[in-house]
């Protein structure tokens, strides 16, 4: 009985949308029947009023059902027994001739249009109502031959074994427009699902939990508040690289799994990036907040997670803002919660960081974030200036060109600004590179025009480049494409890298530096020095100079330590073929002292003070030489 049942139609109600389509349709055929029976009884010789009175039924239904007085049921099956009550005024109208019976069939066909139990089954009443008690008992109003009017019981079951046959042809036919209804319905859901919910962890992803969210924030806040909770991974990179992104992938579901175990049916959680996830508590105050985010930070540090016979233990950076009447929180929230977690990372990463009130930390984290969109208007609008600050020499070299381009920034006032104030930020948000770019483009532009104007003689103009930028194949490609275009001699051009970035990564930055001294490019080590293990790694690097770090070279004059480093430095960096630049050399004094010591170039306000490049260019005119010496 119940595989029976299964295989019969469902009979779930339709959508709005829907079920008002297709109540429409059903409407005008009932009216259409109006129409067309009056005029058929008029053909048939009945006077005007017994025409009418013959469609009143037809007229009375659409009145019930056309309106949305009435709720779904009611006007479905006031439209059921129009459509119904039509085949019975045809047959009337027809004198019960046989083929006008058929009309019931086609009008059962028509009621599973609403793929409703409830109006089929009043439909296949109406039927028997029809045959099996009129036909009886007045036969002459049903059938139209004498045999039928003797033998009205067994015309009924005639008819009534026809009717069934149909009944069961519409039923089939509605079980096969409902699987394909309940199919499109599952797409439907499947899609909707999909385009709210994270594929790996499947729990909701960025743009739901932002519907949900502004949801929340639409609505009155309770006393309690709420609060937003963003959660970053910590030491997650470690198990992606050491093991493959599928070890991650299994990592983020358990770490799901253990946030959601401290979450209520209320909390609305996310993942909302590759090792990020939100988590909104409603109704909850922050202090209670705090502490299960405290608990789920607690759980995931204990947590284990072992793999190709190693064990990994990944940490929680949580930011929390509390969302309350007086305006915290709000359409803001999400920003700030980031940010707070950011707080959280700086301050040591595994820890809680909640917002309060003249936050600090949260104020230093929302300017960078404002001076990175700045940055990023500056790269893209070409809002950045290049500045050039000599590099000279200090024993007798000739009179070489050598000086370091410099970047600063143009503010919405037209003033310049300088890097101390946007280059942070540009390192917190993986800009520098893009600014790296830019500054080697500029460069290359306007050496250009002065190798257009006339070939230089011993020039060399250097350039910073991040660490971020070491590894980047595409600046590489750029870098061989720009010198191709412009026919820059690639000699004119001396790339820095610091000590701390080159030996941060120092296969990467010796293949860096291989590649670019390859085309004839140069290469400096700069701020040699502020590293613990400098000279250990120097003789890895394939460099041409070493830029002494300024700390040391500030203090020569007064600070025998200082003395030493540079000096140590500088003796090592001749004895590998290597010459030296003083970086800070801020007066006569410590460029005596450097004289004496034997370091080759100076660079500092001492020496000469930054100078927009523009300017230098056109009041240093290019001299015409034969080829590009060589830096002594």
């Amino acid at each position: 009985m119940r595989r029976l049942l299964r295989m019969l139609p469902s009979g779930r109600p339709l959508p709005e949308r829907d079920w008002r389509v297709r109540h429409g349709a059903i409407l005008w055929i009932v009216a259409a029947h109006a129409l067309g029976l009056f005029l058929y009884g008029l053909a048939r010789g009945y006077p005007v009023t017994h025409a009418l009175a013959d469609v009143l039924p037809l007229v009375g239904a659409l009145a019930v059902a056309g309106p949305a007085t009435f709720s779904r049921k009611v006007r479905a099956a006031a439209a059921t027994l129009g459509l119904m009550a039509s085949s019975a005024i045809l047959v009337h109208l027809g004198h019960g001739m046989t083929e006008m019976h058929f009309h019931f069939f086609v009008m059962l066909v028509v009621i599973t249009f609403y793929m409703d139990w409830h109006t089929f089954l009043l439909a296949a009443a109406f039927v028997l109502v029809e045959h099996a008690v009129v036909g009886v008992i007045a036969p002459q109003v049903v059938y139209n031959h004498a045999d039928a009017w003797a033998h009205p019981v067994r015309f009924a079951l005639i008819h009534a074994l026809f009717v069934s046959g149909a009944a069961v042809a519409a039923i089939v036919n509605w079980r096969f427009a409902d699987r394909a209804q309940n199919a499109e319905r599952e797409i439907a859901e499947r899609l909707a699902y999909e385009a709210g919910h994270d594929a790996l962890t499947g729990v909701l992803n960025r743009r739901e939990f932002d519907r949900r969210l502004a949801a929340t924030l639409a609505r009155p806040i309770p006393p309690e508040g709420h609060a937003l909770c963003f959660l970053d991974l910590d030491r997650f990179k470690i198990v992606n690289d050491s093991c493959g992104h599928a070890a991650g992938d299994a990592l983020l579901c358990q770490v799901t799994e253990l946030i959601a175990a401290e979450l209520t049916d209320g909390d609305v959680f996310a993942r909302v990036g590759g090792d990020e996830f939100v988590v909104l508590q409603t109704n909850r105050a922050v202090e209670e907040a705090t502490a299960v985010a405290e608990r789920i930070r607690q759980r995931v540090a204990a947590h284990r997670f072992p793999r190709n016979g190693r064990v990994f233990s990944v940490g929680l950076s949580i930011g929390v803002v509390p969302i309350t009447t007086d305006g915290t929180g709000g359409p803001d929230a999400m920003r700030a919660a980031d940010l707070a977690c950011y707080a959280a990372k700086n301050q040591g990463r595994n820890r809680v960081h909640v917002v309060s009130a003249g936050d600090e930390r949260l104020d230093r984290q929302r300017d960078q974030a404002q001076w990175a969109e700045r940055v990023m208007s500056a790269v893209h609008d070409d809002n950045l200036v290049l500045y050039y600050q000599p590099i000279v020499p200090i024993a007798a070299h000739g009179g070489s060109t050598f000086g370091e381009l410099l970047v600063r920034m143009r503010g919405d006032d037209g003033q310049l600004i300088g890097p101390g104030a946007f280059l942070p930020a540009a390192e917190r948000y993986n800009l520098v590179t893009s600014i790296d770019r830019w500054v080697i483009g500029a460069a290359i532009r306007r050496l250009a025009e002065r190798y257009r104007a006339g070939a230089p003689g011993d020039e060399t103009f250097s350039i910073n480049v991040s660490g971020g930028s070491l590894g980047d194949e595409a600046l590489l490609a750029f870098i061989r494409e720009r010198l191709t275009r412009y026919r820059i001699p690639p000699r004119a051009l001396c790339f820095e890298v610091t000590e701390t970035v080159a030996i941060g990564d120092l296969g990467q930055a010796v293949a860096f530096i291989t590649e670019l001294r390859g085309l004839g490019c140069r290469f400096a080590l700069d701020d040699f020095g502020s590293g613990l293990s400098g000279f250990t790694y120097l003789k890895q690097l394939p460099v041409d100079l070493v830029k002494i770090d300024g700390a040391f070279v500030r203090g020569i004059t007064t600070d025998s330590v200082d003395r030493a480093m540079v000096e140590s430095v500088n003796r090592i960096s001749h004895e590998m073929g290597l010459r030296t630049v003083a970086e800070f050399v801020e007066d006569a004094a410590v460029l005596d002292e450097l004289r004496v010591i034997g370091v080759d170039y100076a660079q500092g306000f001492g020496t000469g003070v930054p100078v927009p490049f523009d300017d230098w260019l056109v009041a240093n005119p290019p001299h015409p030489a034969a080829a590009l010496a060589t830096l002594p």
